[in-house]
């Protein structure tokens, strides 16, 4: 992550995914509004962990694994926890792992 985020004492309204107002504390370093929803991200470990599970109904390479891995390593939004809901960073997982899998999201979205 580039920014160690630091929360302002001030907030600010703004709207949350389900399109509720509620006060948003923000990042003085950088301007990020903090994720106040109750849908938390979660660290990537978590998702490693899916990918294990997957591996229970489709046949997926350890290189596969290390693709998925690495591209969401890469990805700076999905492990930034201080603004990202776990919506967001499904609908990212389910993307990177259809990209290196012929798999159905509608499996992956049960296993997470």
């Amino acid at each position: 992550m580039s920014c160690t985020h630091e929360p302002s004492r001030e907030r600010v309204w703004e709207k949350t995914e389900f399109n509720a107002v509620k006060l948003h504390p923000f990042c003085i370093k950088c301007g990020t509004l903090k994720n106040v929803s109750s849908s938390k991200g979660k660290k990537l470990g978590y998702f490693i962990s899916v990918l294990s599970r997957l591996r229970d109904y489709y046949k997926i390479s350890e290189a596969q694994i290390r693709l998925i891995a690495k591209e969401l390593e890469s990805n700076e939004d999905f492990q930034d926890l201080w603004w990202i809901s776990y919506e967001r960073q499904k609908k990212i997982f389910i993307k990177v792992v259809k990209k290196y899998v012929n798999v159905n999201a509608q499996l992956v979205e049960s296993l997470l």
